[in-house]
This record gives structure tokens, sequence and C-alpha cells, in this order.
């Protein structure tokens, strides 16, 4: 089958194509989920939220751009309204101030090298819930700053000056961890 045919049999209620269309993202979209919630029993919750707004909404899909980035986007909206239920998103810091001399860049890029992506997925998850939640936005999802912005409901003065102080403490957390 391909992903035209199996997203129209979804359209049309199609147990099979629902069932391929899950085999073929579960394991992408599970990963995903995981990226912001850590807590496994709740990322398994929102996972299966997910496919179900997936389904509810697939009626919706109209072929333009790209399924899995409409997918993808169910799934992080499934997460975040998670952390917000949870308070999570809150811990996003709205009193942002003037950052540090020297901190607006992150990890040196030589420090991303030394280090394999379980790795860094494991340093993420020690970041706090708003801090990975920027991170993941911007840099994994490549959502922009005004997105986030209106996702979370903060300023993008303040989603900006998250992400910074995300990526400082994830070089932090780097430093400590080549020691």
């Amino acid at each position: 089958m391909t992903i035209e045919s199996i997203i129209r049999g979804c359209q049309q209620g199609d147990s099979e194509a629902r069932r391929e269309l899950y085999q073929m993202y579960a394991t992408a979209m599970f990963s995903l989920v995981r990226r912001y919630i850590k807590v496994r029993a709740a990322a398994e919750d929102v996972f299966h939220d997910g496919f179900v707004l997936v389904y509810t909404k697939i009626e919706s899909y109209d072929f333009r751009g790209s399924f899995e980035g409409w997918m993808r986007r169910l799934f992080v909206n499934a997460a975040l309204n998670y952390l917000r239920q949870e308070g999570r998103v809150d811990e996003v810091d709205e009193d942002v101030g003037s950052l540090p001399p020297g901190t607006a860049g992150g990890a040196p890029p030589e420090a991303l090298g030394r280090i394999g992506d379980q790795e860094l997925m494991a340093l993420m998850e020690e970041l706090p819930p708003g801090f990975r939640t920027i991170i993941n936005l911007h840099a994994v999802e490549g959502y922009s700053y005004p997105e986030i912005a209106e996702m979370l409901s903060i300023s993008e003065a303040t989603c900006r000056s998250q992400f910074l102080r995300a990526r400082r403490r994830l070089a932090q957390l780097i430093e400590e961890n080549e020691k």
C-alpha cells in the first residue's frame, strides 16, 4: 500500500489502513512524545491520544504538504496539552531579565560531535520540562520563535530567552558528562 492509499483508507474508516498507518509511524511518534514527556506511562497515554487525534482528524488532511509533518504537529500538540494539564509548560520562566554575559551560545560544536545521539537525548531528559519543551520545539521540530510563543502562550522574547537558557544548561550538562 502507498501512503496515499493508506491515508485514503483511514479517511474512509478502514481498520486495515489504520493498522498500516500505526505500524508505519508508531516508532517515530513515540520517540517524538518521549522527547517531551519523561515518564514512560504518561508518554504512552499521550502517544495513544496522538493516534486517536490522527484518526479523528485525518479527514481534514488535504494531501497538501507532508503528511508526516501534519501528523507530527498533532503529536506535538498532544504532548503540549499534557504538559499544560500537568502544569509543566508553566515552568517556562516569564521573568526573563537579561542573560549574564557570555551566555548567548550553547555547547561548542566540537562538544556535540563528541557525544552520541543517545547520550544527547539522555542529557536532554535531565533538562527541566520547560527547557526541554522549547529545545524540542525549536531545535528538533523546527518551529520558529513566534510559533512557539503562540503554542506556549508566552512572549516571543521569553521564548528566545528560554531557548538560550536551555542551550546554556544543556552545554553545562555536556561538559559535566565529559568529565
